[in-house]
């Protein structure tokens, strides 16, 4: 939530989302837990933003083919659900991704399914109508829509059509409403494009960041006035990169660090971001069986002030929430991680702690051993459970000379049960005014589902 004091998880397996308080010392406790019934509509649950004002939360239902508004209470507590339901006035097949305008008077949902992508007017309260839909084909490429993002301003909407292998930014005229589609797609020698996911802007909006998940590459745009793109530069999985099945993205919000997931190469990379967009100085953190949980690392995400760092691993049912210090050093910036929350369950249980505190380590140390300046160390603070059948690793890492703290909790160590999703494996939490949306991996859908995981384990078998 914008205050801190609260945390929301979604579960698509479990079709459940949950709320949490967040205690001064990071402790979760209070889960309220909605799940899916004749009220909320929560089948797959996926995609979840809150409004500016963290009054309104939206949600999408990537199964129940669904977007749900609630009313956000001081408390956290949800209450007074509105359903718009796939038919003939809204595509909501395969809901997705979902984002607001800055000022919160438009939503943009994608149908992964429905292959479009819908704007909305937002009102006072939340309801959302006027639905202006933008579907595959003719001036759209939109097969298999995915990933969307806003610039900064809410001048320009950037969406990624994962089937169509293309890259496509827009306009966005003051109502809304979508226009001026430039479309790029994946090709042999400017881009690479083959089963584009993750996308997002620096906070200068001077650069875009792609990531395509069956051509294992990370690519980095110079993005012009108008939002057209520009100069890619491609950075492809080798002996310099971990890129195997590059999956998500995210940036520091200073810009100046950017992390990276690889579902396939088991991975989290770390970049130092050059004034004109180049990265440079990989950092790579493989999955380990004493460090880091990383087995099919996928979604990576930071909070707004840059002081926590998620990475969920889907392989290793794994979820690390970590703390983030600057400590000021001569000529350089130590960023101290400290492991502040870890799911981890056998059959069904899942360890998380969240902590928005943070307190400087100055001389951090990893069981005796010094830290080098380029790498990650160890400490722990461990206080919540929550119960699933799939989990999710959160870990971090950070700045140019970072050091992190991982810590797995394993099923049954930790005493403080708060709660129980089943499943959880699209991950959404709000961190101090932000919204955190991870997908955590892909599950046996419904037949009428089958397009988004067959899509993806047929590009993914062409590696």
């Amino acid at each position: 939530s914008p205050d801190g004091q609260h945390l929301y998880v979604t579960a698509d397996v479990g079709d459940a989302l949950s709320v949490y308080d967040v205690a001064s010392d990071g402790s979760l406790s209070n889960p309220r837990i909605y799940s899916n019934d004749d009220t909320h509509e929560l089948l797959g649950a996926s995609g979840v933003t809150l409004s500016p004002d963290g009054q309104h939360l939206y949600l999408t239902a990537a199964e129940g083919d669904a977007l749900s508004v609630y009313d956000v209470d001081s408390d956290g507590v949800l209450s007074n659900p509105r359903i718009y339901r796939n038919d003939d006035t809204h595509v909501l097949n395969g809901a997705w991704g979902v984002v607001l305008s800055p000022n919160g008077q438009h939503l943009y949902v994608t149908a992964f399914v429905g292959d479009a992508l819908s704007v909305y007017d937002v009102a006072s309260d939340g309801t959302l109508s006027n639905p202006r839909i933008y579907r595959n084909g003719g001036t759209h490429e939109l097969n298999g829509a995915l990933g969307v993002t806003l610039s900064p301003d809410g001048q320009q909407l950037y969406v990624t059509a994962f089937s169509s292998n293309a890259l496509s930014v827009y306009d966005v005229d003051s109502d809304g409403a979508l226009s001026n589609p430039r479309i790029y797609r994946d090709d042999d020698n400017t881009h690479e494009l083959i089963g584009v996911w993750g996308v997002t802007l620096s906070p200068d909006r001077q650069h875009l960041y792609v990531t395509a998940l069956v051509g294992n590459a990370l690519s980095v745009y110079d993005v012009a006035s108008d939002g057209a793109l520009s100069n890619p530069r491609i950075y492809r999985n080798g002996d310099t990169h971990a890129l195997f099945g590059a999956r998500n993205v995210a940036l520091s919000p200073d810009g100046q660090h950017l992390y990276v997931t690889a579902n396939a190469g088991h991975a989290l990379s770390v970049y130092d971001v050059a004034s004109d967009g180049a990265l440079s100085n990989p950092r790579i953190y493989r999955d380990d069986d004493d460090t880091h949980e990383l087995s099919g690392a996928w979604g990576v995400t930071l909070s707004p002030d840059g002081q926590h760092l998620y990475v969920t691993a889907y392989n290793g049912d794994a979820l690390s929430v970590y703390q983030v210090v600057q400590a000021v050093e001569t000529n350089s910036s130590l960023y101290s991680l400290t492991h502040s929350a870890s799911i981890n369950p056998g059959m069904d249980t899942h360890t998380l702690v969240y902590s928005p505190t943070h307190s400087a380590m100055t001389s951090p140390s990893l069981e005796g051993r010094p830290i080098s300046t380029d790498g990650f160390s160890l400490s722990t603070t461990p206080s919540m459970t929550l119960s699933t059948t799939l989990s999710t690793t959160l870990s971090t890492t950070l700045s140019t000379t970072p050091s992190i703290t991982p810590s797995i909790e394993v099923e049954g160590e930790n005493e403080r049960d708060y709660g129980a999703i089943a499943g959880a494996v699209t991950t959404g939490a709000v961190v101090t005014g932000a919204v955190v949306s991870v997908v955590i991996g892909m599950v046996c859908w419904a037949t009428h589902r089958a397009k988004l995981k067959s899509a993806i384990y047929e590009m993914q078998n062409k590696q």
